[in-house]
């Protein structure tokens, strides 16, 4: 990620929202299609459950066996995320915004009496904004509270990845970068071989989701828990 680039690399290039889009697109579809187990999540205040599908893991692997038949393939380059890093995080977090407000306007609409769908609005625009206003809500069949972490955190492995071969193709990969890799994918995995224990978390259970959760999981932890990896491609630095 570029970040000499300038004021201009913080507008969103289309091939930022292909991306963006297409990967969103792709964890929508898998995690419907594919097979997982099912897990009932926690008593909600009325009583109900909502049931999680946890394909996770089987949805990281096909989308890593596409990229890598893409970059054999010739169709992508395995950096193109390493390269338009500052105009993607530019686009998600517009896409944060927007998804925000229309979270924010469908809550106050909705006319459920459900705990997970149910307006929670008492006070200032603001602060319901940031909170949320809904403690579930979906679109199409997706909960997006469970489907925003989940792309988050497959983001931070993408995103890496591509750092990698950026590094690789550079000729700076040393034990740092190496070791690095190695535990943020292992961390990363590892979230997934026991993802049905997310939904036991806090923020699933009782935070409603707002700014602070969509921004969290889309923006705060792909682009910063990857700063480490960012910061190896100077080979100034040391770390």
């Amino acid at each position: 990620m570029d970040a000499a680039a300038g004021p201009a690399a913080l507008v969103p290039s289309c091939s930022a929202v292909v991306v963006l889009l297409s990967y969103l697109g792709f964890l929508a579809a898998a995690g419907a299609i594919l097979p997982g187990k099912l897990v009932a999540g926690a008593v909600l205040p009325d009583k109900s459950r909502l049931h999680y599908r946890c394909n996770g893991l089987l949805s990281l692997l096909l989308l890593l066996v596409f990229c890598a038949l893409g970059v054999y393939m010739g169709w992508m380059s395995p950096t193109v995320i390493a390269y338009c890093g500052i105009e993607l995080l530019s686009a998600t977090f517009i896409f944060s915004v927007l998804v925000t407000f229309l979270l924010y306007y469908s809550g106050l609409r909705s006319h459920h009496r459900s705990s997970s769908l149910k307006p929670h609005v008492s006070g200032s625009f603001i602060k319901y904004w940031w909170l949320g206003v809904q403690l579930n809500p979906h679109f199409m069949g997706i909960d997006l509270k469970f489907f925003f972490v989940r792309a988050g955190m497959m983001a931070w492995l993408f995103i890496n990845l591509s750092l990698f071969a950026k590094s690789y193709l550079s000729g700076s990969v040393n034990l740092s970068v190496i070791l690095y890799q190695f535990f943020c994918a292992w961390y990363i995995v590892d979230y997934f071989v026991h993802e049905e224990f997310m939904t036991s978390t806090w923020d699933i259970i009782a935070e409603r989701l707002g700014f602070m959760l969509v921004f969290g999981d889309l923006v705060f932890i792909p682009f910063t828990f990857t700063i480490q990896g960012t910061l190896s491609l100077s080979p100034e630095l040391v770390i």
